[in-house]
């Protein structure tokens, strides 16, 4: 797998947001984006039946399924947005929290790109 992933991984970059309160009575928030990580991940397509499997609710007509070290577990929990070549996309949470499968030295992550309707 270590050979897999040094030879086939790809460039994503992680931002971070800070949360600031705009309005308490109609509890707006805005966020401000902060510095951007660079990790290396497999990235692998989903197409649209494998999304609407694997992550229930969502509609989006471009998904990914990320693989990066474990080490980057936390950077992903706390990420706002996750850039791969030259789209934007975000991490499928369900009640707020990221939806992280482990397989031994490496987490998987489903990614994709909020459907605005």
């Amino acid at each position: 797998m270590d050979n897999l992933f040094r030879s086939e991984a790809k460039k994503i970059r992680i931002w971070f947001s800070k949360e600031t309160i705009t309005d308490p009575f109609e509890k707006t928030v805005a966020l401000t984006d902060q510095n951007s990580v660079t990790i290396y991940a497999l990235v692998t397509d989903l197409v649209t039946s494998q999304s609407q499997w694997k992550m229930p609710g969502v509609i989006t007509n471009k998904a990914k399924e990320i693989m990066v070290e474990k080490k980057y577990r936390h950077a992903l929990e706390l990420s706002s947005k996750i850039k791969y070549e030259k789209d934007f996309y975000e991490g499928w949470r369900d009640n707020g929290k990221m939806q992280i499968r482990e397989e031994g030295d490496y987490i998987r992550v489903y990614i994709y790109i909020k459907k605005v309707s």
